[in-house]
């Protein structure tokens, strides 16, 4: 005989777990990435959106030589994760659908899934924006729509240079058009991978080229704006500075799009270590929108503030960007381009908090899974004589290691 699981007091938080387990399955980037620990944000009863906790970012140190040692200050940073997304889903249900373990079980799989399915697939397209826009460095021709071996292998060097020593957990997400032409160049390479399907269920393509491979529809486009050629207006010379005055913009309509990369003529990379000048030039992303005045000047806000060899462990430009020097866009003015995505899993760090769970309502219940929870809350609407049901995630997501990732331009 099916139990009564009215008489369950946990009922609300089975629904919760049910809930989290079917958004667990449909994330597969957040799933992917590192989770916020519990102790960053443990001892609240509840949190509200806009809420800040504080994540670290490892330090980084620079090695010296002989037997005379000169210590230098730990400089461990920290990043702000503002939990600043509150998503739900809300509908109608009966007590009956709920009433017993087969109809909760029906009941699940008609209503609950699909619900938790749109939620996710809103958190999670949500996430892959924030990530994209993140991420200055970028492989490909914009455009393009060749995934070949050398492609990813570029993507692969990117977080190499980058710093990125962990040859695993590496995962490169592409679309349906992207990951197409991916399988179609590697035809009989991908082997298959129980622990993947396990872990990863749809989508899970198979591990080549130093990636796991994952198929993902929800992956943004961008779109640049109105103007590709400009260059910077004025020199910066203060360390850490975050923002480049540019000109030659078309006046007052000339536009650079938050996502937008863009290099400086002179400015190249350098190692992360050595601290050696690289062969190529330091990628920037632009992380605002930004119009043109009157006379076709604009600041542009940046991903990464300016290092220059006399920042140290932080230096990650050979030289300033210099008054004249020429500003390169990725794409062409207007372009809309597909955003596939290469990235080492320390790269971005989630967290889901838990929100304040209500008092005095006809259900409520509260599980994490796979480091997303999830709020279930039923209530009697008196207005209009419904039992509503709402399923709640609140959630952030914080750029760690930014450079650990790598867009894949088509």
């Amino acid at each position: 005989m099916a139990n009564d699981i009215n008489n369950i007091k946990d009922n609300g938080a089975l629904i919760a777990k049910l809930a989290g387990g079917y958004i667990s399955d449909h994330c597969q980037f957040i799933k992917s990435i590192d989770k916020a620990d519990a102790s960053d944000f443990e001892g609240k009863n509840g949190y509200s959106a806009g809420q800040t906790i504080n994540v670290s970012i490892p330090a980084r140190f620079t090695m010296g030589s002989g037997a005379a040692i000169t210590a230098e200050d730990i400089e461990e940073g920290s990043v702000a994760l503002t939990v600043n997304n509150q998503n739900h889903v809300a509908f109608e249900v009966t007590s009956a659908e709920i009433a017993t373990e087969f109809a909760l079980k029906s009941w699940a799989e008609r209503v609950l899934k699909p619900a938790m399915i749109t939620l996710s697939n809103g958190i999670e397209a949500a996430a892959l924006e924030q990530a994209s826009d993140a991420t200055a460095n970028a492989v490909g021709t914009a455009g393009s729509s060749v995934f070949d071996t050398d492609l990813i292998l570029s993507a692969g060097e990117k977080l190499d240079i980058s710093g990125c020593a962990d040859y695993d957990n590496r995962f490169v997400l592409l679309n349906p058009a992207a990951s197409r032409s991916a399988v179609n160049a590697r035809k009989g390479l991908f082997q298959s991978s129980e622990d993947i399907a396990k872990q990863y269920r749809s989508g899970a393509m198979g591990m080549a080229d130093g990636f796991t491979f994952l198929r993902n529809n929800l992956l943004p486009t961008h779109t640049n704006g109105n103007d590709d050629v400009f260059e910077v207006r004025t020199t910066v010379s203060t360390e850490g500075q975050a923002t480049l005055v540019v000109e030659g913009l078309t006046t007052t309509t000339g536009t650079v799009k938050k996502g937008t990369v863009f290099t400086i003529a002179t400015v190249y990379a350098v190692h992360p270590v050595t601290k050696a000048t690289l062969s190529h030039l330091q990628q920037f992303v632009v992380t605002a929108d930004a119009t043109a005045d009157g006379s076709g000047y604009a600041t542009l806000s940046i991903d990464k503030p300016f290092y220059s060899s006399a920042s140290g462990a932080l230096q990650n430009i050979s030289a300033f960007p210099a008054d004249g020097d020429a500003i390169t866009i990725v794409g062409s003015a207007n372009g809309v381009y597909a955003q596939n995505l290469a990235y080492h899993k320390s790269a971005f760090r989630f967290c889901s908090v838990p929100l304040v769970k209500p008092q005095g309502v006809d259900l409520v219940g509260q599980e994490t899974v796979d480091g997303i929870t999830v709020r279930i809350v039923r209530d009697y609407d008196v207005t209009n004589d419904k039992l509503i049901m709402r399923a709640d995630v609140l959630w952030g997501m914080a750029n760690v290691r930014p450079e650990w990732a790598s867009r894949l331009y088509s």
